[in-house]
């Protein structure tokens, strides 16, 4: 569960799939291909662009590509844009690793092949590794399945700028259990994907860091940890980058329960390691994500530090910006906000401009500016909306858009002090005549009564005051999940037009609200954000468009898993539930994951038993759907098996839905919407 994935979630809802051949002759399926016809008419523009220079702003609205004058305030269309649009690189798989880097210049060129590393120069291939043995669970060059998932390394080996050194991964994975998954199950004979899959409290692979001389052809080993491979520090050992000046190897490492990171650096002339930074909270876990350069472009493989660069921590409780010297330690908190910052917007040589959830709400995000040493620090913007902003080239101008869920986006520009000093007239929404279609927020209590939680509904074009809809919840839930967000004024989903309101809740385990929001979690996944969303529910009730005794919920992966706990643990609030490539006990998905936020099996039993779907498969009272691809090699098969096993042997009713040769995928919308309309509307008893 990948949170640089997790904002793709919404995607994973529903899986390419043909129509059932059901909803079409049900009620609100004709109203929802109507509305969503019409509502390709519904259009927002969120003002995006980029400076061409010190003084224009090139940006899109509704009437097409404009280019803004920040120094007079005018607008005028732009100029297309000529030549070949950049083909984006290619990825690597789910999981995986680049399989082969370059030198910056060229002339070099490393691969990953049957558990070895090979080095080409001039056309000829050599080996750098001989004793990589996939047989044995021994491989270099490449990573453990768990770092691409949860510790973002898509890189397992990267020359040094000047291309004199290449630094490669070591793994052995022989203790490491071994997931089967049966593939091509339409042909027929099926294939078996075999998969090193390390769950809570079995063994992890033992992870070494090599570096390769490429003049002299030799490697040395990278102290990454003071002893043998333990649960102490260098159990992780990720986020590796080099030097802009090659004369060292930047990685992060961590301890199993993931309670301490340091920043790390390897000299390779000297075989020196020295920590950078450390970062400790025993009271949850530690910031896993590997450090990036704020303000720089993100590289998609084996990008290259400065030696001194900024970056975002929570180790004040809220995320700030801190300025880091790699080689000397020296570490600088530049910011000292009592809120999340959420990004970088721009720098000058006397400025750094950032993004702060600290308006209105903690969904109202404001723009701040202070001095590169963070003195004189002033918030730019409106507290009262929410603003994104971009800073001109030399820092002296700010576009800042602002929009709410009420006030559609539009334009200002700001100098460095916070002056607005244009307005311009921008084309930024549109709406048929007659289309009642919107999105609110609205705020509630928790169910314990310590935080004020918010969410948001999706209304659809059809819907009068005073009617009554039943309601579908949309949850992911897990940890991390929907980012920092910051209000919109947003287009509402077009589910609603089959004639439900859609609801979101942001729970507590998210982004923008502070370290104790996000851990609140810690130890007790399927707990606090359950019955947070559970709290939605209940306040569903001082709502007026809200059918509370038609109340339905869908997800997919961590959503899933939320949806089923939904419909589990609150069965008078909860009604149906379309769970999709859901976790159903946490012993069974993978070890960095899961260890990070209910630590250890043998620290934290009665967690891991309340968390467990399993555990309240007796309590089922309303619809349940089950859904899984056979070939889902991120939550396995076993998850559903285990639930739906439960279930019949609590003689529980519940359906279970097949995506043959699917992978982490969710139900198909038809089948989905199927069910809900069933189970709502035409037949909602049991």
């Amino acid at each position: 569960m990948n949170r640089s994935l997790i904002l793709v979630a919404a995607a994973l809802i529903v899986s390419a799939a043909p129509a059932q051949d059901r909803w079409p002759n049900m009620p609100g399926y004709k109203e929802y291909q109507a509305g969503n016809a019409s509502g390709q008419k519904w259009r927002v523009s969120y003002l995006r662009g980029q400076w061409t220079d010190a003084t224009h702003y090139r940006f899109t609205d509704l009437a097409g590509a404009k280019v803004l004058d920040a120094a007079t305030g005018k607008v005028s269309a732009a100029a297309a844009q000529s030549g070949p649009m950049p083909t984006p690189q290619q990825q690597p798989d789910r999981g995986r690793q680049f399989s082969q880097v370059k030198s910056a210049d060229g002339t070099l060129a490393a691969t990953y092949r049957d558990g070895n590393v090979f080095l080409t120069r001039n056309g000829e291939e050599k080996p750098v590794t001989v004793e990589g043995n996939l047989d044995r669970g021994i491989k270099y060059g490449s990573a453990s399945w768990v770092y691409g998932e949860e510790l973002d390394q898509r890189d397992a080996m990267g020359f040094s700028p000047d291309g004199k050194w290449l630094w490669y991964y070591r793994f052995d994975e022989s203790q490491v259990p071994q997931y089967r998954i049966a593939m091509d199950q339409k042909k027929q004979v099926p294939s078996l994907d075999v998969e090193c899959f390390p769950m809570p409290g079995t063994p992890n692979p033992e992870v070494d860091l090599f570096v390769y001389n490429v003049v002299t052809g030799q490697s040395k080993k990278v102290g990454v940890r003071p002893g043998a491979f333990d649960h102490g520090l260098g159990h992780y050992v990720y986020g590796i980058n080099w030097l802009e000046d090659s004369s060292r190897l930047l990685f992060h490492r961590m301890d199993r329960r993931q309670k301490i990171r340091e920043i790390c650096t390897y000299e390779p002339a000297t075989g020196t390691v020295a920590v950078a930074n450390r970062e400790e909270n025993q009271a949850g876990w530690v910031d896993f994500g590997p450090v990036s350069v704020l303000g720089a472009p993100r590289a998609r493989q084996n990008a290259v530090f400065p030696s001194t660069f900024l970056y975002l921590s929570e180790d004040s409780g809220y995320i700030n910006i801190y300025r880091l010297d790699a080689k000397t330690g020296r570490r600088e908190q530049l910011t000292h906000h009592q809120a999340d910052v959420t990004g970088m917007v721009g720098q000058s040589p006397d400025s750094l401009y950032y993004e702060v959830a600290d308006g209105k709400t903690p969904y109202h995000h404001t723009i701040w500016r202070c001095d590169p040493d963070g003195k004189n620090a002033k918030r730019l913007t409106d507290p009262n909306f929410a603003a994104s902003a971009s800073a001109s080239p030399d820092g002296k101008f700010l576009t800042v858009t602002y929009q709410t869920d009420v006030d559609k986006p539009f334009l200002v520009v700001m100098d460095k002090t916070g002056k607005v000093v244009a307005k311009p007239a921008v084309e930024s929404f549109e709406q048929p005549a007659g289309d009642n279609r919107s999105c609110r927020w609205f705020s509630f209590p928790s169910l314990d009564g310590t935080v004020t939680l918010w969410g948001k509904v999706h209304l659809p074009s059809t819907y009068q005051p005073g009617q009554k809809l039943p309601v579908l919840f949309s949850v992911y839930g897990g940890p991390l999940g929907w980012g920092a967000t910051s209000m919109r004024f947003e287009k509402p989903d077009g589910l609603s037009e089959a004639g439900f309101a859609i609801v979101e809740v942001f729970e507590r385990g998210g982004n923008g609200r502070g370290r104790a929001f996000r851990q609140a979690i810690y130890h007790s996944l399927g707990k606090y954000e359950i019955d947070d969303i559970a709290a939605a529910a209940t306040a569903l009730k001082s709502q007026p468009w809200a059918d509370t005794g038609k109340v339905g919920v869908f997800g997919t992966s961590y959503g899933g898993y939320a949806s089923a706990m939904c419909l589990l643990r609150y069965p008078d609030l909860f009604h149906a539930a379309s769970a999709s490539s859901a976790v159903t006990d946490w012993h069974l998905y993978d070890s960095t994951y899961t260890e990070r936020y209910m630590d250890l099996p043998e620290n934290n039993a009665a967690g891991y038993e309340f968390g467990s779907c399993l555990t309240y498969a007796k309590d089922l009272k309303g619809w349940l759907m089950l859904y899984y691809g056979t070939s889902d090699n991120n939550v396995h098969p076993s998850n559903t098996y285990q639930l739906s096993d439960a279930l019949s042997r609590a003689g529980k009713y519940h359906e279970v839905q097949i995506g043959v040769d699917r992978g982490h995928t969710g139900l198909n919308l038809a089948r989905m919407m199927e069910f809900f309309t069933e189970r709502l509307i035409i037949n909602p008893k049991r």
